[in-house]
């Protein structure tokens, strides 16, 4: 796995001045699952170097990474929004941490971060098991996936063959995962770090986030690794 420090990341955009300004929202609440600052400031890097417009989340939560990538991608564009409802939450098996993120989940699914704001219009909430609900819509469409939902190597992986199958080859696009060496997933930890011998990831030091690009010019990796 190859680490790099955030600024690396950020130096990938090729922007300046205004054209630099993130939109990034003072959370309402943080739970167990949110992502850090840092994190949220790294994904919209993401998003911006590859010129998203069509994202797509594994994992809901509370809605705050949804908002935050909505709030930085085109009028135009959309996010998918990916997590369990009641009924495909009842009786799945789930690891203990992510059995409580789900439990938080539904409790405020009538108050998303995302409801109720300016960009909810760009917002798609999808609901169901990933392990059953079907991708092929979004086959080779999408800008950006972030990877945040269950993280049992089962899922996990078959979470990751579905995003790879989802990223455009039309140009660059990218897959981030949340949780790489989080001490509650470490199963999570070895599996990314095994998937790095067969596709090219980076780990953003200071964050749990993982990055992989979709890059047929090769730029970003060379500038990545410089």
């Amino acid at each position: 796995m190859h680490s790099i420090r955030p600024y690396k990341l950020f130096t990938l955009l090729d922007a300046s001045g205004i054209d630099r300004t993130g939109h990034v929202t003072i959370p309402r609440h943080r739970g167990a699952g949110s992502v850090m600052l840092l994190e949220t400031f790294a994904i919209i890097a993401a998003a911006r170097i590859v010129a998203a417009r069509r994202v797509f989340e594994f994992g809901t939560y509370l809605g705050s990474t949804t908002l935050n990538l909505a709030l930085n991608i085109p009028n135009d564009g959309e996010v998918f929004t990916l997590d369990l409802d009641p009924q495909a939450a009842n009786g799945l098996f789930q690891l203990p941490g992510d059995a409580t993120l789900t439990e938080e989940h539904l409790a405020n699914c009538e108050g998303l971060d995302f409801l109720a704001t300016p960009v909810v219009g760009k917002i798609k909430t999808l609901t169901g098991s990933s392990l059953q609900f079907d991708f092929s819509p979004w086959k080779e469409s999408i800008d950006l996936t972030f990877i945040d939902g269950a993280h049992d190597v089962k899922t996990a992986s078959s979470d990751t063959q579905n995003a790879l199958m989802m990223l455009s080859r039309t140009g660059s696009s990218c897959v981030l995962w949340h949780d790489y060496h989080n001490p509650k997933y470490p199963e999570l930890t070895t599996y990314l770090d095994e998937l790095s011998r067969q596709t090219e990831i980076f780990h953003i030091e200071d964050t749990m986030l993982c990055l992989h690009f979709h890059d047929p010019s090769g730029k970003f990796r060379a500038h990545l690794l410089s």
